[in-house]
């Protein structure tokens, strides 16, 4: 059975579609009330990608998705784009000196669609979620990342250690984000091709996915709050190693 992907809302389903293959099974819903420059865009780029536009009644929309997420369109995509191997991925990243960011058991989709937009929009390979304990790439994180699983690579990890244990063999300098870090962010913009982890939401990093990192690197607080969302986190250290 073909894989299929559903993604919902305006600014996400235009970046899709630019990022398609014309005839990649693509299927584009529209309200019949829907209209504006953005979807004289979403049209014109469908019609680019050779898919098939079907207009619907507001009803339809409303009765599968709320309306701040649909926003009147819906993008269905059967099949999926080819692929390197993950091994090959990371021989070709490793070779840039590239930086990946490996989410280990995030559950929050907000969080994971936040991290993966600002992965793509400061230049990060790619992110790496594991198969079990973490959302995977439903609708609330492509929207949430405005659109950004279109263009940033998204590795699925059967196991988070093996998947270490191969970025190191690739040339990876795993590092870890933690508060008992003991490198300062302002530390690691050398080391690289990196691996960033960023822990899951309320315990952090687990115990063995953290003792197979080089080193655990902290984000200096001065306020009375000891903590920062994970996305915050995530965005706060890729920024500081995209650095030139």
């Amino acid at each position: 059975m073909e894989e299929k992907t559903i993604v919902t809302g305006r600014n996400p389903v235009y970046e899709y579609l630019r990022e398609s293959r014309p005839g990649s099974g693509l299927v584009l819903y529209i309200s019949e009330g829907a209209h504006g420059k953005i979807i004289d865009e979403i049209i014109s780029e469908a019609g680019k990608k050779k898919a098939r536009i079907i207009r619907k009644q507001k009803e339809y929309f409303s009765s599968h998705h709320p309306s701040s997420t649909h926003q009147g369109v819906i993008l269905e995509i059967t099949g999926d784009t080819v692929r390197l191997s993950q091994e090959g991925f990371l021989r070709q990243t490793a070779g840039k000196k590239g930086l990946l960011v490996l989410l280990d058991h995030l559950t929050d989709p907000h969080n994971v669609g936040s991290i993966i937009r600002s992965s793509e929009a400061l230049g990060a390979d790619g992110v790496v979620i594991p198969r079990s304990g973490s959302a995977g790439i439903t609708e609330t994180v492509i929207k949430t990342s405005a659109g950004a699983t279109a263009y940033l690579e998204i590795l699925q990890a059967a196991n988070t250690a093996a998947f270490i244990d191969a970025a190191k063999e690739a040339g990876f300098w795993v590092i870890g984000t933690s508060d008992r870090g003991e490198k300062d962010i302002s530390d690691v913009r050398p080391y690289r091709p990196a691996l960033i982890v960023i822990g899951s939401e309320g315990e952090g990093m687990r115990r063995l996915t953290a003792e197979k990192c080089d080193f655990l690197v902290k984000i200096p607080l001065r306020g009375k709050i000891p903590s920062l969302n994970a996305s915050v986190a995530a965005a706060i250290i890729i920024y500081e190693m995209m650095k030139e």
